[in-house]
């Protein structure tokens, strides 16, 4: 009788021992279970920000910027990558016989290199600061580089599709930049210049992918 009661005892306590070890164990990772936050676990998968769409070097390289280091660095960004448009854009009248191309080429031009003009104007009366004299040291233009040699060695139809492929995202780009003025400085002169790019660049691009499906897509 002594040693039943001994070994239902040890049972007793084997058994409370498990059940503490399994309830240690059991915490909820299931969907729903609470995180400790406090939220559920759905929501807070759901509240993860997502990878910015749109991104490309020299937006990246403003990001951290305000106020004069922005204006100065924005303004000797913009105008390397307005001449690199320029430069895209000199090319179609000997490369395409599409003449909405050449009419779209010739836009580009007159716009970009009046904004090229103000924006070295600005930077001379503000900072007393000029255009960058080595426009390799921008983010991103060896690889715009690369591709503008592609493009000068293609012609008609090929030239056609990369131009637009290119001059698409490189619209998009100086749309991007544009976008961050309005956070980053109160010039009215930069401000506005800002407003004209995104206006002026995104109609440009949606007439170009306009283009793309009716040329290349259809």
């Amino acid at each position: 009788m002594k040693r039943y009661r001994l070994t239902a005892l040890f049972g007793g306590l084997l058994l409370l021992l498990l059940l503490a070890a399994c309830g240690s164990a059991t915490t909820p990772t299931a969907t729903g279970s609470i995180a400790s936050s406090g939220k559920p676990m759905s929501d807070m998968t759901m509240a993860t920000p997502t990878t910015t769409q749109g991104s490309d070097p020299m937006t990246d390289s403003l990001k951290g910027l305000s106020g004069k280091a922005f204006e100065i660095k924005f303004m000797q960004e913009m105008i390397v990558h307005h001449q690199s448009a320029v430069a895209m854009a000199k090319l179609v009248p000997t490369h395409t016989k599409r003449a909405e191309l050449i009419t779209l080429s010739q836009n580009i031009i007159t716009a970009q290199n009046k904004e090229i003009t103000a924006m070295t104007t600005w930077l001379a009366q503000w900072y007393h600061d000029k255009p960058l004299s080595n426009p390799m040291n921008v983010p991103g233009m060896m690889s715009m580089m690369g591709d503008m040699n592609k493009l000068k060695n293609a012609k008609d139809a090929t030239f056609d599709q990369q131009f637009l492929t290119m001059m698409i995202s490189h619209h998009q780009a100086a749309v991007n930049m544009a976008n961050l003025i309005p956070a980053r400085t109160q010039r009215p002169e930069l401000v506005q210049l800002g407003q004209n790019i995104v206006k002026t660049q995104s109609a440009e691009i949606q007439q170009m992918q306009g283009w793309e499906r009716a040329w290349f897509k259809s």
